[in-house]
């Protein structure tokens, strides 16, 4: 079962991960990663949360900690 996260908790959680807020480059994509290379571009957190909401989307959690980036209403 996933959790839904507060944006307190998804930046919390990331950072303990070691992941960074990030959307491709040119595009409104974004997501969570460890590894930003030349496809991606590191966002302030402001601006991921603003693009999350902005396409109903929000972060999950799993208990095991996986993280996921999914429709806002998926257990809603």
């Amino acid at each position: 079962m996933m959790r839904k996260l507060t944006n307190e908790e998804a930046m919390e959680n990331a950072e303990k991960y070691g992941l960074k807020p990030v959307r491709v480059r040119g595009r409104e994509v974004v997501q969570l990663t460890k590894n930003i290379g030349d496809k991606f571009e590191e966002i302030p957190w402001e601006e991921f949360f603003e693009i999350l909401k902005k396409k109903r989307l929000a972060v999950y959690m799993s208990k095991g900690g996986y993280m996921k980036i999914m429709s806002d209403d998926v257990y809603e």
